[in-house]
């Protein structure tokens, strides 16, 4: 069975707190990611609302912490692959469509500074379209087209990524999609886009028990399309009261054998909080200990 080999980076964090590390922490978290065979990383959001990961003149975000710099920076030197998240308004779905068009005028300028203070890094391998949806709502695809297309213009050596839900009885319990309908629904918004190059659909989107249909399901999408399958395995859990606990290691071993004969690879949400030896959250420690214990045994008893 595959290991994880990639996770999200989240530094603008949303709905999960900052850790408040320094580059020295940061540091520390990227060795333990490579202990386990992590060589992807994948910034989820460039930028968020009025706050960025650089100095950005695009977004008005006035500091001297140049996070992204120090990340391609990193990864350059160790030989790790980064997907740069574009910039997300939080405001691009309102429930029943998707302003695409808003999300695209701040992009473009938004992606062209990024082009231009780390394009030439040998780690700027990719992009990250953060936008995120389950089921395909008016102006999601020509989201995807826009910002995939200009990415691909722009940065032809470079590909992309999305990681949408699964649109299951999770998220949708009124009015969710089976797997075969989620498969026809999202063949319908990626066929004939030839600008997304790897899709990761969320697994803890979909209950355990059908997750193995849904990837399947998302296999054939992907197959059809031209798109290559990888799965974005979540290491946090989603049935507690409380955002959000470290997953349990017994779930994570579920997950991964569910996905892993249709995933061409694994990422994950996110290793640093819910899975680091460093994070603030003991049961993460927990976490990383026993997947070593069971998919890096060559590792364990390494700090």
């Amino acid at each position: 069975m595959k290991g994880i080999t990639g996770t999200f980076i989240d530094e603008i964090t949303w709905d999960i707190p900052s850790q408040n590390w320094g580059f020295a922490d940061w540091r520390r978290d990227l060795d333990a990611m490579q202990r386990i065979g992590i060589d992807t990383l994948i910034v989820i959001r460039g930028g968020l609302r009025d706050r960025c990961t650089f100095p950005s003149k695009v977004v008005g975000w006035n500091t001297d912490y140049d996070f992204a710099g120090f990340l391609f920076e990193e990864a350059s030197l160790r030989g790790m692959d980064v997907f740069f998240g574009a910039y997300d308004t939080a405001s691009s779905f309102d429930g029943r469509e998707v302003h695409w068009r808003d999300e695209f005028a701040i992009n473009k300028p938004f992606i062209e500074e990024v082009i231009v203070r780390y394009g030439d890094y040998a780690s700027f391998k990719g992009w990250y379209i953060c936008q995120e949806f389950g089921q395909i709502h008016t102006g999601a695809r020509e989201l995807f087209m826009a910002i995939g297309s200009l990415c691909r213009e722009r940065t032809p050596d470079k590909k992309t990524l999305i990681s949408p839900f699964y649109p299951s009885r999770l998220l949708y319990p009124k009015n969710p999609l089976s797997p075969d309908a989620f498969a026809e629904q999202w063949l319908d918004a990626l066929r004939g886009i030839d600008v997304i190059d790897f899709c990761a659909f969320q697994d803890g989107t979909a209950p355990l028990a059908e997750l193995g249909a849904y990837v399947k399901a998302a296999r054939r999408v992907c197959d059809e399309t031209g798109i290559t399958l990888w799965n974005n395995v979540e290491t946090f859990s989603r049935d507690f009261p409380i955002k959000f606990p470290p997953l349990d290691f017994q779930i994570l071993r579920e997950k991964l054998r569910h996905s892993d004969p249709f995933a061409a690879k694994h990422i994950t949400f996110e290793f640093s909080h819910f899975m680091s030896p460093n994070s603030v959250y003991p049961a993460a420690r927990n976490l990383y200990a026993r997947y070593v214990e069971t998919y890096c045994p060559e590792e364990a008893g390494v700090t």
